[in-house]
């Protein structure tokens, strides 16, 4: 019986009618991130199956089935990509902002522009510099580094809420990446509020402490010696805060050397982090395709998960963190999903209280070994308010010194920890930006390195000047601009613990060294060769401790 032949050109105008319905009726409307690898997955499948299902249930020749595929598949994509890349550059609610061409037509140009130096902070700052402080970044991305919109968007009532990126890692969640208001501040207050009450800090003192002497004490054995203070202030905020998590240290500061912990979270961060944060629907795909066994990023996860349990059977000596998160008892009903939750949250404990921490410090010492004035008026404060190296240092005793803060200050001005920005949406109903309405589900991003150094924000933005949080208040024109750890009710709930951790470190050791670059070091690798992993990965920073000469 001969088969009817389905006229082709009508094969191919179907198909393009269903790229540019499907387009405009599933594509242009809301997230898809969480689903992306299974139209990855479709997209993959879809031929070969259609090529099956005409030669064995409609009965038509495989040459003649092959041919109706490629043509109709062909016309839908063709369609389809057509549709999506001339809505992107005519008719997005974005098209009358400046910025790349390319940039409007695919996130895959912010990747490609950054791939080689991961510098997502750097590579925003000139799109700003030759665009202004609007500019279009990607299809659906506005990067604003106007100070005056800060408060806007992340004032404690304001509507604009977390983007998808938030869920890079879902099913594996934590307390940051909560994205419903409800749920993160009932998270909060599960357990999370009471492990940094003032109460809860002071029972973490004495961890800030005895690291921070071993640090000291690992300095003092390499006196006069080029010592990559990279590693050591990394290996500082790692240790307190594998403590402050699982009740016990990693070690690195002990032994010298590095932990496979620490390790593998720089090499899986760099790619996925670095180069493709403003895709995070690439690294969710990834993670649902690739086999956990393939997955290094799975290192951390068992190795946590190990840790967990190993706390759960156990009660400290001294509270940590986990102590009221685990006394609070379970979050969700279902056992699964709080264990992922509980796990997420160890990680987060662990990476973002070491990251930030570790960032701040190197790029404190940093301008310490570069300006000599600077240490000697920490030691001034320090030694007016009797503090020296010893028991007369604690935590609260130099808690509210002036100068100390306003270094502190300065060096997350300049150097902050998350230097490419926080992602939010517009909310549903639309918002006026900077003179600009942006409807509802636009994904804005706002660099902080950028603001922190934006003329409408500070007098002389781009050097470093402790007095202008002390004595030159006159410096700063916009000190709402100043958002170190964010604010409103998703600001970082560890900065107290943070600030801490960075008064003692610095306290101890310019009481004890003089602080100096190491030969033929100056800073430059620090500052143009570090990478943007959402946080920092940082580069080597060689510095020569050498004893203080007693007045």
């Amino acid at each position: 019986m001969d088969l009817p032949v389905v006229p082709v050109v009508h094969v191919a105008a179907l198909s393009a009618a269903a790229g540019v319905v499907s387009h405009l009726t599933y594509f242009i409307r809301g997230e898809h991130m969480l689903t992306a690898y299974i139209l990855v997955i479709i997209t993959i499948l879809s031929p070969p199956t259609a090529v099956a299902v005409l030669t064995m249930l409609a009965g038509l020749p495989f040459s003649y089935a092959a041919r109706l595929t490629v043509i109709s598949y062909g016309a839908y994509v063709t369609t389809l990509f057509t549709s999506i890349l001339v809505y992107r550059a005519f008719f997005h609610p974005l098209r009358h902002f400046p910025g790349p061409k390319l940039a409007r037509l695919s996130q895959f140009y912010h990747f490609f522009r950054i791939r080689a130096k991961v510098d997502n902070y750097r590579h925003l700052d000139r799109l700003h510099a030759q665009y202004g402080e609007y500019v279009r970044v990607g299809p659906n991305l506005l990067s604003i580094s106007d100070p005056s919109m800060i408060e806007i968007i992340f004032h404690p009532q304001s509507q604009f809420n977390k983007a998808e990126w938030y869920d890079i890692a879902n099913p594996l969640l934590n307390l940051v990446q909560l994205r419903d208001r409800a749920e993160h501040d009932r998270r909060r207050r599960h357990g999370w509020d009471l492990a940094f009450t003032t109460k809860a800090l002071r029972s973490y003192d004495s961890r800030v402490l005895k690291y921070a002497d071993q640090f000291v004490t690992q300095m003092q054995r390499r006196v006069g010696q080029a010592v990559n203070v990279t590693d050591w202030l990394e290996w500082y905020a790692f240790d307190v805060m594998g403590d402050l998590a699982f009740g016990r240290s990693f070690k690195a500061l002990e032994h010298g050397k590095s932990h496979i912990y620490i390790d593998t979270m720089h090499q899986t961060s760099a790619l996925p982090l670095g180069c493709l944060g403003t895709m995070p629907w690439v690294i969710q795909t990834m993670t649902a395709l690739i086999p956990q066994r393939l997955n290094p990023f799975m290192t951390l996860v068992r190795y946590s998960n190990e840790c967990i349990e190993e706390r759960k059977q156990r009660k400290p000596a001294e509270p940590d963190i986990m102590t009221p998160i685990l006394a609070a008892g379970p979050f969700y009903e279902d056992p699964k999903a709080d264990a992922l939750l509980l796990l997420g949250d160890a990680r987060l404990i662990i990476i973002a209280g070491s990251d930030t921490s570790a960032t701040t410090l190197i790029h404190s010492f940093y301008e310490l070994a570069r300006d000599a004035n600077v240490v000697q008026k920490i030691r001034d404060e320090l030694e007016q308010h009797g503090i020296r190296n010893d028991d007369s240092l604690s935590v609260t005793g130099i808690q509210h010194l002036e100068y100390l803060n306003a270094f502190i200050n300065e060096t997350l001005r300049m150097h902050p920890t998350n230097p490419g920005g926080l992602f939010r949406l517009t909310p549903p109903g639309g918002v006026e930006l900077g003179g600009h309405y942006l409807p509802g589900g636009v994904k804005i991003v706002n660099p902080h390195y950028s603001v922190h150094r934006s003329p409408k924000a500070f007098v002389a933005p781009n050097e470093f000047i402790p007095e202008r949080w002390t004595t030159r208040s006159e410096l700063i024109r916009n000190k709402k601009a100043f958002t170190p750890f964010s604010q409103g009710r998703f600001a970082c709930i560890g900065r107290n613990l943070a600030l801490n951790e960075l008064r003692v470190v610095i306290s101890k050791a310019v009481l004890e060294f003089d602080i100096s670059f190491a030969p033929g070091e100056t800073g430059r690798a620090l500052l143009e060769d570090s990478k943007d992993i959402f946080t920092m990965s940082l580069a080597r920073l060689e510095l020569r401790f050498t004893k203080r000469l007693q007045r």
